[in-house]
């Protein structure tokens, strides 16, 4: 009898976009080179994502400010004390991370940041249930709309940096934004990293055999993780089969020869499993 893994369920969230703008303030000539992204966290009473008179400021909030790619910041907001962050001109995204019964009434915050500038972006909290804060991983949304979260989405969301890079490199983030449903074995980090450096530039540079190797991790139809361990192989999209196995002994399970390390990562079209190997047609 197969035994079954054990479930790590994760819930659907709303991710949306707000933009802001804000006017420059002088700041001191040493410090023209950065803008800085001010602002206190607010109980959201009317959900429109904008600090109105009557809304209190929070005791106690988390955020974030992330440009995407390289920076990124976490830290906590007191009461009346504004978090105060500098950073470079450009592009950022700021997020208000959610405590226990706590909701993001616009989630993803984006802001474009001019040198010497204040911009304040206050958190919007409410208690409706209209979006799940994001947590503290270096990736950014590419959504723009308030729309469940998809496979890309559900992947950044457990900061699978390397493979959300490969897919975006692969031109295949709008496919699996489409309606599946997909299911997704995704490789960790670790598991990229069982390449040499030079091994995965090659990759990553190779179109063609970049989205061969990823599409042979896309199996059509939502596959929870009960389906894939009673199934002996697994028809890839990218056309060959995958053997699913069953350690004996310690009851992992084995999807072309990779471990299944975190099962039933529910998305709006489809469901992620992560792997702890890359594989390989």
């Amino acid at each position: 009898m197969r035994t079954l893994l054990r479930k790590s369920i994760a819930g659907l969230t709303l991710v949306g976009v707000l933009s802001v703008t804000a006017a420059a303030t002088s700041v001191p000539a040493q410090a023209q080179s950065l803008g800085r992204i001010i602002g206190v966290a607010f109980q959201d009473r009317n959900g429109n994502g904008r600090r109105e008179a009557n809304e209190p400021v929070l005791r106690v909030a988390r955020y974030k400010v992330t440009d995407g790619g390289r920076f990124w910041v976490c830290g906590p907001v007191f009461g009346n004390s504004a978090y105060n962050v500098g950073v470079p001109a450009g592009t950022y995204y700021v997020m208000p991370i959610a405590g226990p019964a706590e909701y993001a009434t616009v989630p993803v915050i984006k802001v474009d940041v001019r040198a010497g500038q204040n911009v304040r972006v206050d958190l919007p909290f409410g208690t409706n249930a209209l979006a799940v804060a994001d947590n503290c991983g270096a990736y950014a949304p590419k959504r723009t709309a308030r729309v469940p979260m998809g496979i890309p989405e559900t992947i950044m969301g457990q900061g699978l940096v390397t493979l959300m890079t490969a897919i975006e490199t692969a031109g295949l983030f709008n496919t699996l934004s489409g309606p599946g449903p997909f299911t997704v074995f995704a490789p960790s980090d670790l598991a990229f990293a069982k390449f040499t450096d030079s091994e995965l530039k090659a990759i990553l540079a190779d179109k063609a055999l970049l989205t061969s190797i990823l599409t042979y991790h896309v199996v059509p139809g939502r596959l929870t993780a009960n389906d894939v361990v009673n199934s002996d192989s697994l028809t890839t999209v990218n056309g060959k089969t995958l053997a699913v196995t069953i350690d004996a002994e310690t009851g992992d399970v084995f999807v072309g020869g990779a471990r299944v390390k975190t099962v039933d990562l529910n998305a709006a079209n489809g469901v992620v499993h992560v792997i702890d190997t890359v594989l390989v047609p």
